[in-house]
């Protein structure tokens, strides 16, 4: 066993023991298409969800903290842990003779990846490795750049936006109610005015947007500045524990806020 699976540092260590991982899928004739790094997880890492907690499972998501070490994906830090880099492909037991200890090993930092065996991939996550990795259950959901939406969706009546909408440009045809999904990192969304109707946004008391950090409506509804009323709405954390809708006004029509 290298000691890229076992966690040991170079050199001679006590034997460990691995499992089998299946993070990865494969591409036509068994090919795994995938690229590792080298990489130190801190001693302090552990994984919260399982048990014991000081041994990571594959397929968690994987960041490089502000000590050049790689720990557990934290999308509510600020020491950046914030940004996912990687996936830990196999299990690791961050024990060496009963103490934690700086394990060496590899992630996934290219390749076919099984969403479904991944921990922690919240859609921000998903963003920041999008560029790298193909989701098989994510094929052509990943969001785009911010002002280069990954699709376009047109509605004339009111609308419930769900997860599966993040990225897209939702173009209203007529006055449309939008009710932002439950509050998830990543996610983010534009809505547009076509017509001269009213364009409203709607969450429950998690909307920041003029003034106000407990918002539970944007409505666009000012007299000949309806059409062209347009915002982006982006789920994120704005303090510890804390996720807000951010709405940034694009069209640079009047918004009124309740």
């Amino acid at each position: 066993m290298s000691e890229f699976t076992a966690g040991a540092l170079p050199g001679f260590q006590p034997a460990q023991e691995s499992e089998e991982s299946q993070v990865t899928w494969n591409g036509r004739h068994g090919q795994s298409l995938i690229a590792t790094k080298k990489i130190l997880l801190d001693a302090a890492t552990v994984d919260a969800g399982n048990t014991p907690t000081t041994t990571l499972r594959g397929g968690n998501v994987l960041a490089i903290g502000d000590d050049g070490n790689a720990h557990v994906y934290d999308p509510d830090a600020s020491d950046g842990t914030q940004i996912a880099v990687g996936i830990l492909e196999h299990a690791q037991n961050m024990l060496q003779d009963g103490v934690a200890a700086d394990r060496f090993t590899q992630m996934l930092v290219h390749g076919l990846a099984k969403e479904g065996e991944l921990l922690g991939l919240d859609a921000r996550a998903r963003q920041q490795l999008a560029s790298r990795f193909v989701f098989d259950r994510s094929l052509g959901q990943q969001a785009g750049e911010l002002m280069h939406p990954r699709g376009v969706a047109r509605k004339s009546a009111n609308y419930s936006v769900v997860a599966a909408d993040n990225g897209l440009l939702i173009v209203a045809t007529a006055a449309v109610n939008f009710t932002l999904p439950t509050k998830e990192n990543g996610l983010a969304f534009r809505f547009v005015q076509t017509a001269d109707a009213n364009l409203v946004i709607t969450g429950s008391g998690d909307i920041v947007h003029k003034g106000n950090a407990a918002a539970n409506t944007v409505t666009f509804s000012t007299a000949n500045e309806k059409i062209g009323s347009q915002v982006l709405v982006e789920c994120m954390y704005i303090a510890a524990n804390t996720l807000k809708w951010i709405v940034t006004n694009l069209g640079g029509t009047t918004a009124s806020v309740a």
